[in-house]
């Protein structure tokens, strides 16, 4: 029976990779037959998926650069060998990781549970709007801005509150100037990703995340995303929405391009991550969202599996020179990180 059953899923995988490469070389005009070929050969290597394989381009990459990508598989098995699942918690939970990262979190917070009119009308003195989070969700789930001006905006955002079981509640961030004049209507976020093996812990991949429609930046749900100098601070790229694959070269909202856009306190940002990330050692991968106030830089929060997709943009492949990520991973394989100079802009030692 369970010859059986294997065989049939065999059957099965095959079925719908060959569907999926019948389409691929349909869209892109390629011969069917060597895409299927690609990708069966790429799912022994890595396992990508249909949707790493279109976002990273990979039909069209060299068989060197192949090897450099780096999948959600991939980086599974680096977490299983190197991260303390006794430690996550910290992460997921809000409430504990705005209380551990306190001296970088630059707010207030509160738990849903504590929250009263009077602890709402403190959080949103200045701004007229308070954060709802619910404690462990991700991918922006849940999440909502909350207006608070009058006394029944405080009904509704209390009955929401009460409503929405374990959260938390939090002051909205005021992002500065130019985030400001990229998206007025949602606080953008920079989201970092660190990795941390036996040989050493590397910051990485800098993404500028700006809402495209709602008021919440989240590159799972709405949101178009740029690749930043992690040395400079400036924008690399266009921004792609991550969810159609579509590019923009400004913000639809404002105008404003991204291309060359400044961020401003780069240096304070990197300060921040170069203490904050040792914190969180025991998990070996992480994804760190900032965002950027007059003052500087404050951490919004941090995911133990983090999304990836822009990173790795074929769209982006020129920052590289068409190479992945994977091999900041490859320390599964007792193979220690080295920079031949591809990844200057994008990549960084922290010990």
């Amino acid at each position: 029976m369970g010859q059986t059953n294997s065989f049939t899923r065999l059957i099965n995988s095959r079925k719908h990779i060959r569907l999926y490469a019948r389409e691929y070389a349909e869209e892109h005009g390629l011969n069917a037959s060597e895409v299927e070929k690609d990708i069966i050969q790429a799912k022994k290597y890595n396992h990508i998926s249909f949707g790493e394989y279109a976002w990273t381009g990979f039909y069209d990459l060299t068989q060197e650069q192949k090897k450099t990508v780096s999948t959600l598989w991939s980086r599974m098995e680096f977490r299983k060998k190197f991260t303390d699942r006794r430690y996550i918690g910290m992460l997921m939970n809000k409430y504990i990781f705005s209380k551990v990262f306190d001296e970088f979190y630059g707010r207030k917070c509160v738990q849903a549970s504590d929250v009263t009119e009077d602890v709402l009308k403190e959080l949103a003195e200045g701004t007229g709007k308070v954060v709802y989070k619910p404690n462990c969700k991700g991918m922006g789930k849940g999440v909502r801005v909350l207006p608070v001006t009058c006394a029944e905006d405080i009904k509704d955002a209390l009955d929401h509150i009460r409503n929405g079981g374990n959260g938390i509640i939090e002051e909205y961030i005021c992002q500065d100037n130019v985030l400001s004049e990229l998206n007025p209507s949602a606080v953008s976020v920079v989201r970092f990703y660190s990795v941390t093996s036996p040989y050493g812990t590397h910051l990485f991949a800098p993404v500028l995340t700006s809402a495209l429609h709602k008021d919440i930046a989240n590159g799972c749900q709405d949101a178009l995303t740029a690749v930043v100098d992690i040395r400079t601070g400036k924008v690399l790229t266009d921004a792609v929405d991550q969810n159609k694959m579509e590019e923009y070269t400004v913000h639809p909202m404002t105008g404003v391009a991204f291309k060359g856009l400044q961020l401003n306190h780069w240096d304070k940002t990197l300060e921040m991550l170069k203490r904050a990330v040792p914190l969180g050692k025991k998990i070996s991968n992480i994804g760190w969202d900032v965002a950027i106030t007059k003052d500087g830089p404050v951490l919004i929060e941090a995911n133990t599996i983090p999304g990836f997709n822009t990173a790795q943009y074929a769209g982006y492949g020129w920052i590289t020179d068409g190479y992945g990520y994977q091999p900041l991973f490859d320390a599964v394989n007792d193979i220690p990180f080295a920079d031949d100079g591809r990844y200057e802009r994008v990549v960084m030692r922290l010990e």
